[in-house]
């Protein structure tokens, strides 16, 4: 890519964590608080504390900061922009909820890796005392890789021991099934038709303490559920 620029006189401005990156991120700490790490840039090391959720938005805001530099505009300007963003976007790891029950509303959409990166977020956040609930949809478009992509991600929940898996939808049930083949059962892993099904069954569930991750494809339309339960625990 270097030389291609090079041919063209286009000027490279790489970014992430890599020490060869010309933007780039070090002690990346997420709590339910927000994102925080240290941005070096130009010779400079500033501390950037996201609102947003997740350490996978890390890597957004560096690249928002290397097309700022070269725009010209002062590194310390765009990490002080950047600390304003509330949310990236609506139903992207958006908080609902309320101090007792926290809703993080982020199924605008799902691949496997934004599902592993919300997973990894949901456990980052909570506390010892606090009790992890990830509601999870199918994720769609992945082809001949689907089944095997889902007992990825139902692996995951378990080993990352989040403890309830409410899985809806049949499309999803493969990812159930793998949560209960690696260890999530009585109870702690559930199958549920529909959001609606769903939707009752957390209403009663859900309780003082618990984190709640809502997640899937926009096609699932899970998004309107973790609105719904929104509403609920405001």
């Amino acid at each position: 890519m270097q030389e291609l620029a090079t041919a063209r006189g286009l000027n490279v401005v790489g970014f992430g964590q890599s020490p060869a990156a010309a933007v780039r991120a070090s002690d990346v700490t997420v709590s339910a608080a927000g994102t925080s790490c240290t941005i070096e840039v130009a010779d400079k090391r500033l501390p950037l504390r996201l609102q947003v959720l997740g350490a996978h938005h890390v890597t957004n805001a560096l690249a928002a900061i290397a097309a700022a530099v070269v725009l010209g505009v002062a590194p310390a300007d765009a990490v002080a922009r950047l600390e304003t963003v509330e949310i990236a976007e609506r139903w992207r790891m958006q908080p609902l909820g309320n101090d007792r029950v926290r809703i993080i509303n982020d199924a605008y959409n799902a691949s496997p890796d934004s599902m592993a990166a919300a997973l990894r977020t949901l456990a980052q956040i909570s506390g010892p005392e606090e009790r992890t609930v990830a509601v999870l949809g199918a994720m769609s478009e992945l082809g001949e890789s689907a089944g095997e992509e889902h007992d990825r991600i139902g692996l995951l929940a378990v080993r990352l021991n989040i403890r309830r898996i409410v899985v809806v939808g049949p499309e999803a049930r493969r990812l159930y099934l793998a949560a209960v083949g690696e260890g999530s059962w009585d109870s702690e892993a559930v199958h549920l038709p529909d959001q609606d099904a769903a939707y009752e069954y957390l209403r009663g569930e859900l309780r003082d303490g618990d984190r709640v991750l809502v997640k899937s494809s926009n096609s699932v339309g899970l998004r309107h559920l973790g609105d719904r339960l929104g509403e609920l625990f405001s």
